[in-house]
């Protein structure tokens, strides 16, 4: 069976994009950080939506075997990010997560997945998504425009983290990484069918016709 890509790139960005505005819709106010939510009454939501766009990650398939590589290398990232959560905000606890690992470790594993998830997700946008197979065309410059600023944008969010306390920081970090994260892959997807319709290629395919 051949996956259709096109759309798994476009299920993967809008996985991200709607991961914040969802666990606040079901916790019904901001958390302190999206992976908070492990431990409110979303937790189930948050680790199927974040788990799903894990598994797509590691299924897309790429034009070269480095994008398969970086992908799946991201995908496993969120993965453990679901299987090893963060510190509980709200109480001390001992043993957390699915495998019932000390809190502190798990918060240690849960951080590190995170800086690769969104590290290998910023690499790929800023290096392989812009890549061309032949003539980069006009809109072929403005689509790597927007990979490069999502790739960039990833990353500058956690600049966010710099700033002095305030409820939902963390929250807003990862909230904004994961809308640079969501722009790449809808770009990908040829969400904006403007950009993936150059002049010259439209002329060319109707002189085939």
């Amino acid at each position: 069976m051949k996956i259709n890509t096109v759309r798994l790139r476009a299920m993967i960005g809008w996985l991200g994009m709607l991961l914040p505005w969802i666990v606040v819709l079901l916790t019904g106010s901001f958390p302190p950080s999206i992976s908070a939510t492990w431990y409110t009454n979303a937790c189930t939501p948050f680790m199927i939506i974040l788990g799903s766009a894990s598994f797509l990650l590691i299924s897309y398939k790429g034009y070269e075997r480095i994008d398969d590589i970086i992908l799946t290398c991201s995908g496993i990232a969120g993965l453990m990010i679901c299987l090893f959560p963060c510190k509980n905000p709200w109480e001390e606890m001992a043993e957390v997560g699915t495998f019932l690992v000390n809190m502190h470790t798990s918060h240690i594993i849960h951080s590190v997945s995170a800086i690769l998830f969104f590290g290998l997700l910023a690499y790929n946008s800023f290096f392989l998504f812009t890549k061309s197979s032949g003539n980069m065309t006009a809109n072929k410059r403005i689509r790597n425009i927007i990979y490069k600023i999502s790739g960039v944008g990833m990353l500058a969010s956690f600049l966010i983290l710099l700033l002095p306390a305030f409820p939902i920081k963390v929250w807003l970090t990862e909230a904004f990484a994961l809308f640079f994260f969501g722009i790449s892959f809808l770009t990908k997807a040829e969400i904006y069918s403007w950009l993936f319709c150059d002049p010259r290629e439209t002329a060319a395919s109707a002189a085939k016709k």
